[in-house]
């Protein structure tokens, strides 16, 4: 699946998914002066092998709308425990970024615990290297997504 991330306003940009079938759906997405949300998720859900979230479900035909609008498949592969572990894990990563101090992996640790534990969900396993990966990945995407005019995006493969 395409994920095509468009650099709007200074309020809202665009998140597009085009299926391997063609079929596509689309959403406006806040701008928050690093990656978008959504660019977190991608990249969270792709270095971690997340099945049941977010772009998961999407590729398998949900619509995107303020709660997915599921169909069949989409819905046979939609895990409640995931989606809640991985929104953590976003969220995490968003309030290291957020405060401008250089993330650790003993912060983030600390911070999904947190997370996890108000959700009473367990505490998914990232490891050093995954939160290495991700956190570069993260910056990356944020350095290329904040140098983009209005109109440009970024096409990435999910």
């Amino acid at each position: 699946m395409q994920v095509i991330f468009t650099k709007g306003t200074q309020r809202y940009g665009q998140l597009r998914c085009v299926r391997m079938d063609g079929s596509a759906t689309q959403t406006q997405m806040p701008e928050q002066g690093i990656a978008p949300h959504d660019m977190i998720h991608y990249v969270v859900e792709k270095r971690l092998h997340i099945q049941g979230a977010f772009f998961s479900q999407i590729r398998a035909g949900a619509d995107i709308s303020f709660t997915l609008e599921h169909n069949e498949t989409s819905r046979g592969i939609a895990d409640k425990t995931e989606v809640w572990q991985t929104e953590s894990i976003v969220e995490t990563l968003q309030s290291l970024l957020w405060s401008g101090e250089t993330p650790t992996y003993d912060g983030f640790i600390y911070l999904l615990e947190q997370a996890c534990s108000s959700r009473d969900l367990a505490v998914p396993t990232v490891n050093q290297t995954d939160f290495d990966h991700i956190l570069n990945e993260i910056m990356d995407l944020s350095v290329e997504w904040q140098g983009m005019g209005e109109g440009q995006s970024l096409t990435l493969k999910f």
